[in-house]
Parts: C-alpha cells; structure tokens; sequence
C-alpha cells in the first residue's frame, strides 16, 4: 500500500518535472542546466540521497522526455543539463519503386 502511494507520488512528481523542463526550454532555445538541490527537489527525491542521479525518478524522466526532443545529460556534481536534440526539417520516407 505505501509503496503504491509512493509510485504515484513519483509519477506526479515526473510528470511536472516533464511539463516545467518542456516549458523552459520553449522560452530558453537552447537548454539549461539544473543544480542537484533543484532536481531533488523538483523530483521528490531525499535531500539525504547522496546517489541522487542513480534514483528511479531519474531514469523516469529521462524515458519521458525522449519523445519530445529533450536531450538530458546527468552530471553528480553539477546536476543535469537539457538541451534540444535537433530535429529534422523536412521528414521524408522512402518507398521502393512499384514493380
């Protein structure tokens, strides 16, 4: 029972860190880097987690965010950094010719 309660706990806390980092990167073209106090706070993990970037939410984000172009590099010192893969600009397919 707990443990259900903390698995949605963490996927509400996943799916706001998805919807914030996709709105700053909107407004900031490039990317932006967030200090490990910050990423433990925005994913609920324990301040006291001295393997913050081995947690489950972690790798939650980084799953969530591989959709949307957001590429997340994770760094124990500095924290983890978001920047935009970049797209291409005209997709195409190729078919093989009809025989």
């Amino acid at each position: 029972m707990a443990s259900e309660d903390m698995s949605v706990q963490d996927s509400r806390n996943c799916n706001r860190a998805v919807q914030v980092i996709s709105n700053l990167i909107r407004n900031e073209c490039q990317g932006f880097i967030l200090p490990p106090s910050e990423v433990r706070r925005m994913l609920g993990i324990p301040g006291h987690c001295r393997t913050w970037y081995l947690h489950r939410n972690i790798i939650t984000l980084r799953k969530r965010l591989a959709n949307s172009f957001i590429c997340m590099s994770v760094s124990p010192e500095q924290g983890i950094c978001f920047t935009v893969y970049k797209a291409p600009r005209q997709c195409t397919v190729r078919v093989s010719p009809v025989q």
